[in-house]
């Protein structure tokens, strides 16, 4: 039996190390595995910082040329409001030349009129005084004598 006992013995000095090794080797096994998932955690999380990294830039690039563009039409706005603004300018000053001629206008209609009815006048009274009128010239040119009935 002291055989037995030694063999038991031997079996379970040998058996502690193979647990042991056993321990070792599911805590290494573990370890590794924790290891590489946070490994890939952390490469995860690094292509996601980038990702976030990349998202920023373009969005700093859209953002520039957003306000670029903005600052674009800010200008041409402020040259369009100044060229309406003259335009407006213009017009009223067109206007206002347009009113003056047309007075002017009918002032020189009336007393065209006006010589037209003191000829008509002349002439009858010639006629009456049993002179003739003098004939039309070059210099008077041959223009129709509107009567005061077709005014």
């Amino acid at each position: 039996m002291s055989t037995l006992t030694d063999i038991l013995i031997q079996v379970a000095i040998g058996a502690v190390p193979l647990g042991v090794a056993y321990l070792a080797f599911r805590s290494a096994t573990d370890a590794n595995r924790k290891t590489h998932q946070t490994a890939l955690l952390q490469v995860e999380r690094q292509a996601e910082l980038e990702r976030s990294k990349v998202d920023a830039e373009a969005f700093l690039r859209a953002k520039t040329i957003y306000e670029d563009a903005l600052d674009q039409l800010e200008k041409q706005l402020t040259r369009m409001q100044s060229q309406a603004s003259q335009v407006s300018t213009d017009l009223a000053a067109e206007q206002s030349a347009s009113t003056a001629m047309r007075d002017q206008i009918r002032r020189l209609q009336a007393q065209i009129r006006a010589l037209d009815r003191t000829v008509v006048t002349l002439r009858a009274q010639l006629l009456a005084a049993g002179l003739s009128p003098a004939p039309t010239s070059e210099t008077t040119g041959p223009y129709q004598l509107r009567h005061p009935q077709q005014e």
